[in-house]
């Protein structure tokens, strides 16, 4: 690549990498292993997270569960009126509101394994 005066990078780009790292290795060699776990005592309000978390639970379910039935209900009528598309909408919905049922029922243990999976 040419600088705008004619001459190339690779003379200026050298010298910065490698003084990058020779800082970077530098650096590396006195740093402090880093370690980490979760605890609910570390901080002040641990409780109320995990009861906001709960009750946040506790929705999503009841709108899901709310989503399967407006579907089932949908699909219903679209097979009952031949209406094909309403059919085909339903079937949809109902699809989609137990995927969603099993993602949320699934997501503690799926947050836990991939925890444990990175440790």
């Amino acid at each position: 690549m040419l600088r705008p005066d004619g001459g190339r990078t690779r003379w200026i780009v050298a010298p910065v990498l490698s003084a990058t790292l020779v800082v970077a290795r530098a650096s590396s060699a006195s740093a402090q292993p880093v370690n980490a776990r979760p605890d609910g005592s570390g901080l002040p309000g641990t409780d109320k997270l995990q009861q906001l978390v709960n009750g946040a639970y506790l929705w999503v379910l009841l709108l899901t569960l709310a989503a399967l039935v407006v579907a089932a209900a949908v699909w219903a009528w679209g097979s009952q009126s031949n209406n094909v598309r309403a059919a085909a909408d339903g079937r949809r919905g109902v699809a989609v509101a137990l995927l969603a049922a099993l993602l949320v029922g699934a997501a503690p243990m799926l947050v836990n394994w991939f925890y444990a999976l990175g440790r």
